[in-house]
């Protein structure tokens, strides 16, 4: 069982009761624990998201490590190069010719030359203080007829400010041009999660003549720079949120963030809100009072199912996780951990009802180095309960062959989300996954070779 340090031990603290955690930080910072769960997105896979694009990244060749087994596990490895920084290049050359000279001769050995190509830089461009426009001025002066996108890989800057794959999606959309403005098309943007034809955000502008398109409909770099005419640009995801509002300025697009609500009440304002901004008619009230009696049968119906079981939920699977806690504590389902080391803004409401409502409630972190022993099931601690996970990293650290293998809340977006993810739940209760084979392959909706029987890929 993990143990509850206490204020006169100076070590870190991995798990605290939600009555005694601290907003928005309950934890401290130290050296970083990276579990084995992959199923996240990172800027290998946010840059090839862009259709046609190609990447180039100029770095040392044990940073280039991990991003070219990402490149190998997708199967792409046709799209990605790599410029291999050494010691003696340092002492004898300057960062600003090795990028410009490196970049240029891969892009020279292509079978066909990309309209658009990330050149990611890194930390030693930063310590030595390369002169980055002119890179990039050199570039576009040599190959006029590509879009050049100035990406980073830079970890000595993850902890202030932007976070890379904020920075990724801000510089991603930062190549589309403003476009005469069609009113009636919406785009969803920001995440990496499709969302379903189906579903209830796209269906409710589909139903109703909007044009809905998403990063996922464009086939190539054509489309991509199309995205620029949208009227209406919708965001759901936090990291993406900053990138869409740039892109929206820019264009001269009405700009909306829908966070990615669990609430009832919550929902019904954010729905009205998308339908203010296209210029719709208000939802009618019935359909609002239906959706949300379809919801509470289903979650009735799920504490039924789930009854002598615990729920742990993780930051990974849903941006809400505390959002998520207290929607299930409030309909009687047994919510006993969620893992996460920061607390959104915007879940500071969620918080403060937990902190009231469910004080025994615990709050693990998922980074902290101790966390590494603690692979043999936090379950333990709670009298041998079944423990149902929502999210790889509550998944591994409950060591819990029942959970729902989902990123970025999967899609689900309202009264159709809660729904389903009622149905995702259960249907994890009720049949056992191998979560060694399957939570390390990298990046959830793409390709991944990662299947060594026993590997932590």
């Amino acid at each position: 069982m993990l143990e509850r340090l206490t204020g006169s031990d100076d070590r870190m603290q991995e798990r605290v009761r939600i009555r005694d955690a601290s907003f928005p930080a309950p934890f401290g910072r130290s050296l970083e624990y990276n579990a084995p769960a992959h199923g996240t997105w990172n800027i290998v896979h946010i840059g090839m998201a862009v259709p046609q694009s190609h990447s180039i990244y100029v770095c040392a060749d044990n940073c280039l490590r991990g991003v070219v087994m990402t490149a190998a596990e997708m199967g792409c490895q046709d799209r990605f190069s790599s410029v291999t920084i050494t010691e003696r290049n340092l002492q004898t050359d300057n960062l600003e010719t090795i990028t410009i000279e490196g970049v240029s001769d891969v892009i020279a050995h292509l079978a066909e030359q990309p309209p658009v190509v990330f050149v990611f830089l890194v930390c030693l461009h930063i310590f030595a203080g390369s002169d980055e426009d002119y890179i990039f001025r050199t570039l576009e002066e040599r190959w006029p007829e590509i879009r050049f996108v100035k990406a980073y890989m830079d970890c000595v800057r993850q902890k202030e400010g932007p976070t890379p794959d904020m920075k990724l999606r801000m510089a991603e959309f930062g190549i589309i041009d403003p476009l005469p403005l069609d009113e009636g098309r919406v785009n969803l943007l920001g995440g990496d999660v499709t969302f379903p034809r189906d579903g209830e955000l796209v269906l409710l502008l589909s139903s109703r003549g909007m044009d809905v398109r998403q990063l996922s409909d464009c086939r190539t770099f054509r489309d991509f720079l199309a995205l620029g005419d949208a009227g209406v640009n919708v965001c759901t995801y936090p990291n993406g949120s900053h990138a869409v509002r740039a892109l929206s300025e820019r264009t001269g697009a009405k700009f909306v963030y829908l966070s990615p609500e669990v609430s009832f009440e919550k929902i019904r304002f954010q729905t009205d809100q998308l339908f203010y901004l296209c210029g719709l008619e208000p939802v009618p009230e019935t359909w609002f009072s239906e959706q949300e009696r379809l919801c509470t049968q289903a979650l009735a119906h799920l504490a039924g199912a789930l009854t002598g079981m615990g729920v742990a939920i993780d930051y990974t699977a849903h941006s809400r996780p505390l959002g998520i806690a207290r929607l299930l504590l409030l309909h009687g389902i047994h919510v006993e951990y969620v893992f996460l080391d920061q607390i959104l803004e915007e879940e500071k409401e969620a918080f403060d009802w937990l902190s009231q409502n469910a004080p025994e409630l615990e709050l693990v972190s998922t980074v902290l180095p101790r966390m590494q022993r603690y692979g043999r099931g936090l379950s333990a601690s709670a009298d041998h309960r079944k423990v149902v996970a929502l999210g790889q990293k509550a998944c591994w650290y409950c060591q819990t062959p029942y959970f729902v293998n989902m990123i970025e809340g999967g899609g689900l977006w309202g009264y159709q989300g809660i729904r389903t993810l009622c149905t995702l739940l259960e249907e994890a209760a009720q049949k056992q996954q191998d979560y060694r084979q399957i939570i390390p392959r990298k990046g959830i909706g793409w390709p991944s070779l990662c299947d060594v029987p026993g590997s932590y890929c």
